[in-house]
């Protein structure tokens, strides 16, 4: 269980009103849990602005069409044995939308395309003010804003046991084709049967197709949907489609060498086999894919680089459908991925129609929810990244007067001879935070210049070989990155170019990573001198999940994602433009092209087998013991894809929805729990098998039981027979669950495991299956509070008290606010998460967020009308305004951590403080329970230019979304004075089941005038997420003031 993040006990400092309580609770000192941490290092990233100063702006969705997509209702037609006209469906599809175009434009939108055979509807840039006009046009099912997707082999191919595929089933994916919807592909490489020469790329033209040139015998097919200047990022880009799917970024090329490149040999020659157990026995520039004779669909949805829209990623799927692909592969994403989204329902439809879609599961870092979409989508395959490259790495010795750091030669360069000075760059001089190195001024500004030095940055924001490419530019000797975790950064190989701009750029001198744990003292070693040793290292992540792979489970339903893992880091595959030079890459985009070999391979191997087949053979036989260390669910999935037991395999284990996995999912608990999935094992040889069947947890497993019946099964021949298995936990167990905190700023607190189907008797195509299982239970409080008592004089006012109670099975607690804020209930569906329905604030003294006796601890809380899987899929902006001039002074920021400090989100969500100007001030671990609806957001009074004799203010909050951008929701404003409040707040009581409290508040009714508030929110996270979270008790009838 991660540890709570804790603010100092307040009892002592008289903030803590007296409690009268029960005998349940008699002699118990209510303690205030700890809760805030301070962030330090939040300030090395500037291209943050909170959403509150974003100027309006239009909006680009996807509106969803009444009616079945054409490859829903061919599928549908299919299942009775029929077929349909597809033109004819597409024309009355389009007939339809019509009617929602001319409202688009009457709205003064603008219609961009339009879907008929993946996804019905249309994609169109409206103005915000007219969402809810054109959500209400008859035939529209839903409106969703448009995200942006960003791109997320020599060792990866044996390590998923390809070449025994090749060597004893004869199959390499003939006659399959893989459809590739990435940066393009290019076909001019080696790796793909092309001239291999690097003359041949600089000479063809990509916006048309020479004679001759395209298609090829690799790459039979493609489209180019964007051009190369397209960037989703800017506004003012727009796609510019032509016939010719070259690549110029290098993404997609190396995504569909690790799928199906030929491989290039020791000469730079095309390899044309054998493909078996010997291929690998010799020497490659670049190695084959997996599926070497499989053929190649290119479409083009990058330019040469930035990100792509959903919209254009909805039309490549599209155009795959049409064109007759058996698989498709998406290395791209966008964090936080929800099945609703229309990437997802696209990949629905494909699989109903037959085409097996593998996605990247993303490249944002384990924490909580962060798997994206396309990926989410329950029929697609979800794939994690894991390190197979090298056990040893390559190193640098950095030694300076007893301090050795240990760092990674990320590039292999030769390490220079003779002292080195260090230069370690930073914001400001002499003392500002280390700085990313993202931009030549930040060579150019340090004191003395960087030449001849060793340059020391931070890693984020940008590509992490920019800054070697910028150290080089400015004269470096060696650059080296403080990593952002704990391992070290990803192998890059050769740096031949800029992935932030496309730029042909050869880095010479060193690119040394170095680990988080290690930046400290690498940011103490400025001016000093050392001499680098070279050496190599232990791995330490070799064979485990890369610290990049995107955590699962699911965003909004929690179910088990990612599917399966793959190699994923420093991954050689094709380099574009080079003819026939290698690329070296990392990121669950360069594992997802594997599975995809994978899927090719079994499709070929079992032509008739429907995708969920084909999914079902890859997860169930994945490898979760030999070839991957420290295995959990939730990340990795089922393990890693075992390619030659999923293409030989004659039994698979299939779940129900087109999951393979079991997914218990988020259940809100109030008792005992117990809940059954189910799975089948589908025997499709000959013979009938036997398989023991037994279930184990992995981690820790709170009291929970899990049983699976039967505990033997004989499937006949061409059967299957379905197999329960039952989680439960005791109303004790559910009770003693974690508190809601523990599941805060990326942890999730859940139950995981596996069920192993062992076959008493070894067979061809019958292996080991498994199906692992995943829960998230939320064991609920029920704190209800009641109206306040009569009030009577006393010091400081006038004095009640409020009884509370829980009712729940889970201890609660009551912690209480000044009520300022009550919002509508007006943001409808899924997205509820960011509708506002209350917020307070209460105030506690100074230290308790380590600040001055003199100063006070403010807390704001605001509570929304849904649930979120992760606070961090918003943004809540909290404006501040302290001089009374109706303009905010400051703005409290609610939003996901990794996105303010690196510009990429992580899956952690964080309090900051900033100017109206958009200066960050600081920054706070905030109280923001996963699958919540309640968050607490902290800040000093005088970081908000508050203090004693000037402490009034008024505060309004605006919820943002993030996933999916576009949706605001703004509230009114409330005053509340930080030094001298109204009513008393900051008053707490836990409360364990059964147990209440009486807690004292008091109200001065001279400062109420000044400081309207409309009662007391008593706030207890761990009651059922929503507005059930925070008790709105209103003041009742205050008596009349004296005159």
């Amino acid at each position: 269980m991660k540890k709570r993040l804790l603010l100092t006990a307040l009892a002592s400092a008289g903030l803590v009103l007296p409690l009268a309580v029960t005998p349940a609770m008699a002699n118990t000192e209510p303690a205030r849990p700890d809760r805030f941490q301070h962030l330090d290092g939040a300030f090395g990233y500037t291209g943050f602005k909170p959403a509150t100063l974003d100027p309006a702006r239009r909006l680009k969705v996807l509106i969803q069409v009444e009616g079945a997509p054409v490859g829903d209702a061919a599928a549908d037609a299919a299942e009775d044995g029929k077929t349909v006209d597809r033109p004819a469906l597409r024309a009355g599809l389009r007939q339809k939308q019509h009617d929602v175009e001319k409202k688009v434009q009457a709205e003064g939108g603008t219609v961009l395309t339009a879907y008929t055979d993946s996804f019905n509807g249309i994609a169109a840039s409206i103005p915000r003010r007219s969402l809810p006009a054109i959500q209400q046009t008859p035939g529209v099912l839903s409106i969703h804003p448009v995200r942006t997707f960003k791109p997320d082999n020599s060792a990866g191919v044996p390590y998923i046991g390809a070449p025994q595929s090749w060597q004893d089933l004869g199959k390499t994916g003939t006659g399959i084709k893989i459809a590739v919807i990435d940066s393009g592909i290019d076909y001019t490489h080696a790796n793909f049967g092309g001239p291999g020469d690097p003359a041949a790329f600089e000479g063809n033209n990509g916006t048309v197709i020479e004679p001759g040139s395209f298609p090829t015998a690799k790459v039979i097919g493609g489209y180019d949907f964007v051009g190369d200047a397209y960037d989703a990022n800017d506004p003012a880009s727009v796609p510019q489609p032509d016939p010719d799917p070259l690549d110029c970024d290098g993404h997609g090329s190396h995504v569909a060498g690790s799928s199906a490149g030929f491989g290039v040999s020791a000469d730079g020659k095309t390899y044309s086999g054998p493909y078996d157990s010997t291929t690998h026995t010799q020497t490659f520039k670049v190695g084959p894919g997996v599926a070497p004779a499989a053929s190649l669909l290119a479409y083009r949805v990058f330019g040469c680089g930035g990100s792509a829209s959903e919209d254009v990623i909805v039309s490549a799927m599209e155009r795959a459908l049409k064109d007759g692909a058996h698989v498709v592969n998406m290395s791209l994403g966008s964090p936080y991925g929800r099945v609703d989204e229309p990437s997802a329902q696209a990949v629905r439809t494909l699989t109903r129609a037959g085409v097996t879609v593998v996605a990247s599961a993303g490249n944002s870092g384990q924490n909580a929810y962060l798997v994206g979409a396309p990926a989410i989508a329950p029929t697609a395959i979800s794939v994690a990244a894991l390190d197979a490259a090298r056990a040893q790495l390559p190193a640098a010795k950095i030694a300076v007067d007893g301090t050795e750091i240990v760092a990674q030669n990320s590039n292999e360069a030769p390490l220079p001879s003779g002292s080195l000075p260090i230069a370690v760059l930073r914001t400001s001089y002499p003392s500002g935070p280390l700085s990313l190195g993202c931009d030549p001024a930040d060579y150019a500004a340090y004191p003395g210049g960087v030449s001849g030095k060793l340059v020391i940055t931070l890693r984020g924001s940008c590509a992490r070989v920019k800054r070697a490419i910028l150290g080089q530019k400015a004269g470096a000797a060696a650059v080296a990155m403080v990593n952002t975790d704990t391992a070290y950064p990803s192998l890059e190989g050769p740096i031949t170019s800029d992935p932030d701009t496309g730029e042909a750029y050869t880095v010479t001198i060193p690119f040394l990573g170095i680990r988080s744990t290690d930046g400290a003292a690498a940011a103490g070693l400025d001016g000093r001198s050392t001499t680098l040793a070279a050496l190599t290292v232990p791995n330490p992540s070799y064979a485990r999940l890369a610290s990049f792979t995107s955590g699962g489970p699911a965003n909004v339903g929690s179910a088990l994602r990612p599917d399966v893992t793959a190699p994923g880091v420093a991954v050689v595959s094709t380099g574009v433009g080079t003819g026939s030079g290698p690329a070296t890459i990392s990121g669950t985009s360069m594992a997802s092209p594997m599975v995809a070999g994978v899927a090719a391979l079994t499709k070929q191997a079992h032509p008739a087998w429907r995708p969920n087949q084909i999914k079902a053979a890859i997860i169930s036989t994945a490898d979760a013991t030999s070839k991957i260390a420290g295995h959990t669910a939730r990340v990795a999935g089922s393990g890693v894809v075992a390619a030659r037991q999923a293409v030989g395999a004659s039994v698979i284990a299939e779940g129900r929805d087109g999951s393979a996995n079991l997914s218990f999912g988020l259940k809100p608990l109030t008792g005992a729990y117990r809940q059954s999935e189910s799975f089948t094992i589908r025997n499709t040889g000959r013979h009938p098998v036997t398989y023991d069947l037994a279930a184990a947890f992995s981690g820790e497993a709170y009291g929970a039981q899990v049983s699976v019946s039967p505990k033997t099964v004989t499937v006949g021949r061409n059967s299957g027979r379905d197999v329960r298995v039952t989680l439960s936990l005791s109303a004790q167990a559910v009770a003693a669950l974690p508190a809601a905190e523990a599941s805060n700023f990326g942890t999730v607190v859940h139950i995981q495991g596996a069920v192993t189907a062992t076959p008493r008797a070894s067979a061809e195509g019958v292996h080991p299956l498994r199906a692992a299982f995943l829960l998230v239970p939320d064991a609920e409080s029920e704190v209800r509070s009641s109206r306040p008592g009569r009030y009577t004089a006393g010091d400081g006012g006038l004095v009640t008290s409020v009884n509370v109670r829980n009712h729940g099975v889970h201890a609660g607690a009551a912690d209480v606010y000044a009520w300022g804020i009550t919002d509508a209930d007006d943001v409808k569906g899924a997205e509820d998460s960011m509708d506002i329905s209350a917020a307070g604030v209460q105030t506690l003294p100074g230290p308790a967020l380590g600040g001055a006796d003199t100063d006070r601890a403010l807390v704001f809380a605001v509570s929304t009308s849904g649930r979120w899987s992760n606070a961090a899929t918003n943004e809540f902006d909290i404006a501040i305004d302290s001089t009374g001039d109706g303009a905010p002074d400051h703005i409290l920021v609610g939003a996901d951590y990794g996105l303010v400090t690196t510009g990429d989100l992580d899956g952690r969500f964080g309090t900051f403080v900033f100017k109206a100007d958009g200066t960050l001030v600081d920054a706070w671990v905030a109280t923001a329970p996963m699958n919540g609806g309640t968050l607490l957001m902290p800040v000093l009074a005088s970081q908000v230019g508050l203090a004693e004799g000037a402490s009034r203010f008024t505060y309004a909050v605006t919820g943002f979304s993030q996933v999916p951008d576009g949706l605001v929701d703004e509230t009114e404003s409330a005053a509340f004075d930080a030094f001298a409040p109204a009513i008393s707040t900051g008053a707490y009581a836990p409360l364990a089941p059964g147990a209440s409290a009486t807690i004292q508040l008091t109200v001065d009714q001279a400062r109420l005038a000044a400081t309207p508030a409309k009662g007391w929110l008593v706030v207890s996270l761990d009651d059922r997420a929503g507005r059930q979270e925070a008790d709105q008790v209103g003041f009742g009838r205050l008596p009349a003031v004296q005159p």
